[in-house]
């Protein structure tokens, strides 16, 4: 360090004369000494009883290292030593409290963070009836502690990655050594530390530079905001990301079957949970079909329909000023809008907003003879149907309107090569090695136990095949 008055200069100067950088300066016997901190950052009771009393009471007899300062600083809190004035001024811009001593070579730093985070609570996310209801914060290091006393074993492991040229936020990776794959884990790292950002303010940043197709419509990394669910994924060998300000944690490797799964899907009955799933599946397949092959239908292949469906059309859509496929169009993005605005309307106005358009504008549409009764039905269907994996609504919106245009111009034929396109692509997609829509391409017989169909867990005994572990073994149970 330069002189200790030079140094008080440059480090004010580091924060550009911010107001909420305070510098406390006193003396220690002979010795004078300086307290830096940004005020509402730090726990004032602690610095005050576990740093400036024991250091005023020591009369300035101790050694301006950081062993002389471990000896009076009475705090539990970890005190850590640095050469580099930019990495002492990154730790107090965090909320660490920092201690500048006259005749020091380093600067010292401890950890009294102490600003307000949100209480732990139900996430809203994922809501359950059975089950823990503990949610991830926007503080790193309490959802660190959610995650740890989960585990009884040394084998959890957080690795630290700081990102963000101007935000420099905390990323902790963490998984189970032993479990996880290595190569994956490294991989993850390596991506982390490749990221070159002015700031990073969530964790769906941080997906984005974890995708390996950046211009896939489908996503490639999990989330959750429950601790408990982030214990089943790491002990069944993935990998978590956690990023400070952020209460979703990534996930990975991603497999498409993760999002048609529940939160609850565990606390349930294996039967319950299995005819659940189903349904999910089956409202997802109506979803994104029904638009595209009613236009088509209606456009190409009408002499497939039963007669009286028919009859009934075309008695519903006489009179009506659009094509089918231009009417398809403004119904379901009458639909998405009126989505977008329930959600961030207020709360008490989103449900009213919802009731207001869904019923009674599309009934005035209707009796005004500017939508048919079947095309609202359809798209009300179909919009229901896409909520069933809410995870997945923005790319299965995306495919839903994309087919109706395939639908309008090549027929139910265009659809099914459509569909076929689809497959093919996803089948070709794999995130960190492991096959995307596993187990069903390439079919893994024993993950079925755990994808559409559920199984009870003493009858779990491997973990999921796909992910290609050293360790399978999940359960050892003799019946």
């Amino acid at each position: 360090m330069k002189d200790y008055d030079s140094e008080i200069v440059l480090l004010k100067r580091a924060f550009n004369g911010s107001d909420d950088f305070v510098v406390r300066e006193f003396t220690a016997g002979e010795v004078r000494i300086a307290l830096l901190f940004c005020d509402g950052m730090v726990e004032m009771r602690e610095i005050d009883m576990g740093v400036l009393t024991p250091l005023i009471a020591s009369d300035g007899k101790f050694e301006p290292t950081a062993e002389g300062m471990k000896g009076v600083i009475v705090t539990a809190e970890t005190l850590e030593s640095f050469a580099s004035r930019k990495a002492f001024t990154e730790k107090l811009a965090k909320g660490a409290c920092g201690v500048v001593v006259d005749g020091a070579k380093e600067y010292f730093a401890i950890g009294t963070q102490g600003y307000a985070t949100r209480p732990i609570m139900e996430p809203p996310t994922a809501a359950v009836i059975k089950g823990p209801r503990e949610g991830f914060t926007e503080d790193f290091k309490s959802n660190m502690v959610l995650i740890r006393r989960r585990f009884g074993s040394g084998k959890l492991v957080f690795k630290a990655v700081v990102v963000g040229r101007y935000t420099r936020t905390q990323i902790r990776v963490c998984y189970l050594k032993g479990i996880a794959r290595k190569d994956v884990v490294d991989a993850i790292i390596a991506r982390l530390g490749k990221i070159d950002i002015d700031g990073i303010v969530d964790s769906s940043y941080v997906a984005k530079f974890l995708e390996e197709r950046n211009y896939s419509v489908f996503k490639q990394s999990g989330a959750t905001e429950k601790p408990d669910i982030l214990a089943s994924k790491l002990l069944d060998g993935r990998v978590g990301v956690i990023v400070d300000g952020s209460p979703m944690v990534i996930t990975l490797p991603f497999m498409l079957i993760e999002d048609f799964h529940d939160s609850e899907d565990y606390y349930r009955r294996p039967v319950r949970t299995t005819v659940v799933r189903i349904m999910r599946l089956l409202g997802v397949f109506f979803a994104v079909l029904l638009p595209g092959v009613f236009v088509a239908l209606q456009s190409h292949q009408y002499q497939v329909l039963p007669l009286e469906l028919l009859v009934t059309i075309i008695n519903s859509t006489t009179g009506i000023p659009f094509s089918p496929v231009l009417e398809m169009l403004i119904a379901l993005v009458f639909f998405e809008v009126l989505g977008e605005a329930s959600v961030r309307m207020p709360r008490y106005f989103g449900m009213a907003m919802s009731v207001v358009g869904g019923i009674i504008l599309g009934e005035t549409a209707v009796n005004a003879g500017v939508l048919s009764s079947l095309t609202v039905l359809i798209t009300a269907m179909s919009s229901i149907g896409l909520f069933a994996i809410p995870d997945e609504v923005g790319t299965f919106s995306v495919i839903r309107i994309s087919l109706v245009f395939v639908g309008a111009t090549f027929g139910i034929y265009g659809i099914l090569l459509a569909v076929i396109a689809i497959l093919a692509y996803v089948c070709s997609m794999e995130i960190y090695g492991v096959a995307y829509i596993a187990p069903f391409a390439p079919v893994v017989p024993g993950d079925f136990r755990d994808s559409i169909l559920k199984v009870s867990i003493k009858d779990r005994t491997r973990r999921t095949g796909a992910l290609r572990l050293r360790n399978n073994t999940r359960l050892k149970y003799e019946k």
